[in-house]
């Protein structure tokens, strides 16, 4: 049996690079403005970086735009419906509609149904609507933060590329 070789991809240490100091930036910072756990903020940061500044741009909006879709709805689906199973079987059914109804909605668009099941499942350890709310609202501010951090850092290092070549 031969087994073929193993060869780093051109980008494999930025990548690495990347992800470990965004991992850092956004578990400290979100960490001191309160949120004990911020994972899905640095899964927000895998998804979205690049080392290419328009494919980053691109899954930074894809990224907005399927979690404003995902949270609206999951928002609307505990105001009328509450935190339940049911609840969460609706939020994903409207938030696919959605994605799949609109022209040019992103290709990535299973992130909504995503982002609406994330939100759900932390108002369904929620205490009350109030809480329930302030629970999706922390989920979607970590994924902006972890979106946003890596935008950023494709944005500062695509500057010193172009400042390099220069």
């Amino acid at each position: 049996m031969h087994l073929p070789p193993i060869t780093l991809r051109a980008n494999a240490f930025l990548y690495i690079a990347k992800l470990i100091t965004g991992s850092t930036i956004v578990w400290f910072g979100l960490r001191a403005a309160g949120i004990a756990e911020p994972y899905w903020a640095i899964i927000s940061l895998i998804v979205v970086t690049e080392p290419d500044v328009a494919i980053a741009k691109k899954n930074f909006w894809a990224r907005l735009i399927n979690t404003v879709n995902g949270a609206v709805v999951a928002c609307i689906a505990l105001v009328l419906f509450g935190a339940s199973f049911l609840s969460m079987m609706a939020a994903i059914t409207v938030s696919v509609l959605i994605a799949m109804s609109l022209q040019n909605y992103p290709q990535n668009w299973r992130l909504a149904p995503n982002t609406s099941v994330v939100l759900m499942g932390a108002a369904l350890a929620g205490t009350g609507l109030s809480d329930e709310m302030r629970l999706a609202m922390y989920r979607v501010l970590e994924v902006m933060t972890g979106s946003t951090v890596a935008l950023m850092q494709t944005l500062v290092y695509g500057y010193f590329m172009t400042r390099r070549q220069a």
